[in-house]
């Protein structure tokens, strides 16, 4: 039976492939004491310094594929590494003897939630760009490898709750056919990068992760997603 499910265009076009959803959330983590804060502090320093490493190679990507103005969202992931407020909160609690997972997830969400609750849309979306960061560093802590997008071998409708610009740089361009989100905007820094990569995209379809398949067949067409 046919379905049909309706979002806000963020970026016009048609789309046709076989449905991948994403779990972009943060991994579960064992919450622990840490005896020796010294060494978890070193820890945790050479997972900073990875991401950093990490990014800027995602950034010199984007200037020579994508685009020169889409640095900057990646760049200000940057910046948010090397906030001194944040790094100061982060080594306070880890050299009290917190996990740098946790310390990680705790600094983060007190800052994503700060941005969430801000009057102006452009501050808001630092949220996520603050969730990516603590999404990148999680997975590098815990060693955990990233989500593979890179090569996804056929026709591809990405589907997630919601997408981090870091995963939207590395999707497979030749076989991603379209975006669908469940939380975004227009003004997203995701969406932004989608534009310039010309991938269709739509947002605000309520609990879409949870109303399609895998691997079924299906068609974005400007502002709604079907299963034929």
């Amino acid at each position: 039976m046919e379905r049909k499910y309706y979002g806000t265009k963020v970026i016009k076009g048609t789309g046709k492939g076989k449905i991948k959803i994403l779990n972009c959330s943060c991994p579960d983590f064992e919450i622990r004491k840490i005896d020796d804060s010294d060494k978890e502090l070193g820890r945790f320093v050479r997972a900073l310094k990875t991401y950093c490493e990490n990014t800027r190679k995602q950034i010199k990507f984007i200037e020579e594929n994508i685009g020169h103005s889409e640095m900057a969202i990646l760049n200000s992931h940057i910046k948010i590494v090397h906030d001194l407020a944040l790094q100061s909160a982060l080594i306070k609690k880890i050299s009290n003897g917190m996990c740098a997972e946790q310390a990680t997830c705790e600094v983060c969400d007190m800052y994503i939630k700060r941005f969430e609750n801000a009057d102006q849309n452009f501050v808001r979306e630092i949220a996520i760009d603050v969730f990516d960061v603590k999404l990148n560093v999680l997975n590098l802590l815990l060693e955990i490898k990233n989500i593979e997008v890179e090569d996804f071998g056929e026709d591809t409708i990405v589907v997630c709750e919601e997408l981090p610009p870091s995963v939207v740089v590395r999707l497979d361009r030749k076989h991603t056919k379209a975006i669908v989100v469940d939380v975004g905007s227009k003004e997203s820094h995701g969406a932004k990068i989608a534009k310039a990569m010309n991938i269709p995209s739509i947002c605000g379809i309520k609990n879409i992760e949870n109303l399609v398949k895998d691997g079924e067949f299906a068609i974005v067409e400007d502002d709604y997603l079907l299963i034929p």
